[in-house]
C-alpha cells in the first residue's frame, strides 16, 4: 500500500525539481525526502528519478506515475474539503468567478444579502470574461462561475445551470444619428467605431457570429474590461458601445446615454457553470438556489416585456 506522505514528498520534488527546496516547503529534511522516494522506488520496482549534483530529472516511469500521484492528492484534498464542508460550524469557502458586466446587479446580492444568510461563508471573487472563467473552471482554480454560458456541446465536462437571460445592447450618445431609432439593424453598425466588451467575452463571440452571418465587417476600436471606459468613449468620441444587460436590471454608469436593442434581439443564457464530476462546495449550491429565487421576478418581468414588444 502506497504511503500518502511519501506521495506528497514526491510531488514536492516534482514541483521544485530540487530535494532541498522540496524539504523546506514541507518542513522536513532533505534526507527524509530522499528516504521516502527510495522506499517508493523499491515498492514499485521502478526508478522514478535520475539524480545528479546539478538537477533532478524524472524518468519516463516517474512522469507516468506523477499523473496518478497528482490525481490521488487532489482526490484526498477534495474528500477532506467535502467532509469539513458538512460541518455547520466550519467556515465555508467558495471560489467564484463573475462577469464584470453583471457585477453591479449581482455582487451586492451575493456579498450583502446572501452572506448575511450564511455568516460562516467566505467567497473569493474573480472578475473576468466567460473564456477566462471557463479555463479557470477546467484547471480547477475556480469552483463556480456566474457568466454567459460557454458552448457546452463542445465541452462535455462542463455543467450549466441557467438563472436568467441577458441581452446585448447598443450604447449611444443622445446626439448620435442611430439614437433616433427604437431598434437598430445590425447592418447599420458596419460603418461605426465600436467599443466592444473583452475579446474573450460571450458578447464578443456572439457579435462576431452575427456579423459573419450577414457578411459584415466589424470595426472594433477598443475591447474594454471596465464599463466606465466604454461610457467615457461613447460620451466624448461618439463611439458606439456594446454591452450586455441582465434581464430586468439597468446598467449603472450609462445615465444620460441611450440604450437600444438590435432589430433582431441578441439574447443569451446567463447562469452558473462548473466542472462535471468535481465536488462543488455546499456554499456553491446554496448560492445557486439563492440566485434562482432572487432573479426569478426580474426574469419574469423581462420576458413579459419582450413578449409585449413582439406583439406590437
Amino acid at each position: 500500500m502506497l504511503n500518502l506522505r511519501h506521495l506528497q514528498y514526491l510531488n514536492a520534488v516534482y514541483q521544485y525539481k530540487n530535494f532541498t527546496q522540496a524539504g523546506d516547503s514541507l518542513f522536513v529534511s532533505q534526507p527524509t525526502i530522499s528516504a521516502a522516494i527510495n522506499t517508493l522506488e523499491s515498492d514499485l520496482g521502478v526508478k522514478l528519478i535520475e539524480r545528479s549534483s546539478k538537477r533532478v530529472i524524472f524518468t519516463y516511469e516517474g512522469e507516468q506515475f506523477m499523473q496518478w500521484v497528482q490525481k490521488i492528492l487532489l482526490l484526498c484534498q477534495e474528500a477532506e474539503s467535502a467532509t469539513r464542508d458538512l460541518s455547520d460550524s466550519a467556515e465555508q469557502q467558495l471560489r467564484l468567478g463573475m462577469s464584470y458586466a453583471f457585477m453591479d446587479s449581482t455582487a451586492p446580492l451575493v456579498f450583502s444579502d446572501f452572506l448575511k444568510e450564511h455568516p460562516q461563508g467566505k467567497i473569493h471573487l474573480d472578475e473576468g470574461s466567460m473564456q477566462k472563467h471557463l479555463q479557470m473552471i477546467q484547471s480547477e482554480k475556480l469552483d463556480l462561475a456566474y457568466n454567459g454560458f460557454p458552448d457546452t456541446q463542445d465541452l462535455p465536462g462542463i455543467e450549466t445551470i441557467p438563472i436568467s437571460k441577458a441581452e446585448i445592447r447598443i450604447v449611444l450618445h443622445p446626439d448620435h444619428q442611430l439614437a433616433k431609432q427604437e431598434r437598430i439593424p445590425l447592418s447599420l453598425l458596419a460603418g461605426e467605431k465600436l467599443v466592444m466588451m473583452d475579446a474573450q467575452s460571450k458578447v464578443k463571440r456572439l457579435m462576431d457570429e452575427a456579423f459573419e452571418q450577414q457578411h459584415l465587417s466589424m470595426n472594433v476600436v477598443l475591447n474594454y474590461t471596465q464599463i466606465l471606459c466604454m461610457v467615457s468613449l461613447v460620451k466624448s468620441c461618439r463611439y458606439v458601445g456594446i454591452i450586455s444587460e441582465a434581464a430586468g436590471h439597468s446598467i449603472p454608469g450609462c445615465e444620460g446615454l441611450v440604450l437600444r436593442s438590435f432589430e433582431e434581439p441578441l439574447v443569451f443564457d446567463l447562469g452558473f457553470f462548473f466542472k462535471k464530476g468535481r465536488y462543488l462546495p455546499k456554499l456553491g449550491w446554496e448560492l445557486i438556489r439563492f440566485l434562482q429565487a432572487s432573479e426569478k421576478p426580474y426574469l419574469k418581468y423581462w420576458e413579459e416585456k419582450h413578449a409585449s414588444g413582439r406583439r406590437q
